[in-house]
């Protein structure tokens, strides 16, 4: 029996998130070696490669060339390859994983006051806007605590970030209508990659050849199974289920991503980090939960 769109739109946006809670760790591993924007240019350039072959083998190159999507992908490129991508690694040089990976949970916020109160672009069910509040006040039991003392600008550049990432979202969206995530994410990737290493090269102070070599491993993963396969399964997400939903939904990432840092970085997770559980988890069930339907009559 073939999934239901909204429920398949449901299970990518958690795959998603799943392999995306932990590309804050990576990250900040791929910083012993090389500097944030070098990082961020090259794992981009890596996701090019991964959606290149993928364009190969689904024998969809032929999509490149339809104009009527390269607006919106050009400005989701702008809003979340460059813009985004380069505030989120800055701001991972300078704050802990898991403070990032909270700190992104004010994309909730963003997506449902700019998509959802200010354009209109998604009706605001009662549902859901309880479902995101539960999310959101468990992210509060976490990041409370600790926000006068690590308010730096490591947080503002996350924040920033999250701020951004509903336009792109949204143009993405408006591009998935008329050609594949693989032709949108490869756009992306080597034009976003390409604008972060000018950058990278402008500011940063480049690494040794045996740093850069070192690094290598964590840019692959970075850039194939993080910002590559888990993108892809987010656009293809959002291309079945409202952003502002999506977004919910992914609030649970910090909870993986408190583990993931706990274990490889040994980032020790507070009490109230572990209670933040209850709220996310319910408000987990009340975004995903099947809206009932009326029999005709």
């Amino acid at each position: 029996m073939p999934m239901h769109p909204t429920r398949q739109g449901e299970v990518n946006v958690l795959l998603s998130t799943l392999l995306g809670s932990v590309l804050p760790v990576i990250t900040i591993l791929s910083f012993t070696y090389i500097p944030p924007l070098l990082s961020a240019g090259m794992s981009t350039l890596f996701a090019g490669l991964y959606f290149a072959f993928l364009l190969t083998v689904k024998q969809e190159w032929p999509l490149l060339q339809k104009r009527a999507a390269w607006k919106d992908i050009l400005l989701a490129t702008f809003f979340i390859g460059i813009a985004g991508y380069g505030c989120l690694f800055l701001g991972l040089k300078f704050t802990t994983a898991g403070n990032a990976s909270i700190l992104n949970l004010t994309e909730v916020f963003f997506s449902f006051l700019i998509l959802g109160f200010l354009l209109r672009h998604e009706p605001l069910l009662p549902r859901t806007m309880i479902g995101a509040a539960c999310m959101v006040f468990g992210a509060l039991l976490v990041l409370l605590p600790k926000g006068t003392e690590e308010w730096q600008w490591g947080n503002l550049l996350i924040l920033m970030g999250a701020a951004l990432a509903p336009f792109g979202n949204r143009h993405a969206q408006r591009a998935r209508k008329i050609v594949s995530t693989n032709a949108i994410m490869f756009y992306r990737s080597i034009i976003g990659g390409i604008c972060l290493l000018l950058l990278a090269f402008a500011v940063e102070e480049m690494p040794s050849r045996d740093a850069l070599l070192s690094s290598l491993v964590f840019l692959c993963i970075n850039g194939v199974l993080l910002l590559g396969l888990s993108v892809s399964l987010w656009v293809e997400g959002i291309h079945r289920i409202p952003i502002t939903k999506a977004v919910a939904m992914v609030s649970i990432m910090p909870l993986f991503t408190l583990a993931a840092a706990y274990f490889v970085l040994h980032e020790q997770p507070s009490f109230l980090q572990v209670a933040a559980l209850i709220p996310i988890a319910a408000g987990m069930f009340l975004l995903t939960k099947p809206s009932r339907v009326l029999p005709s009559p």
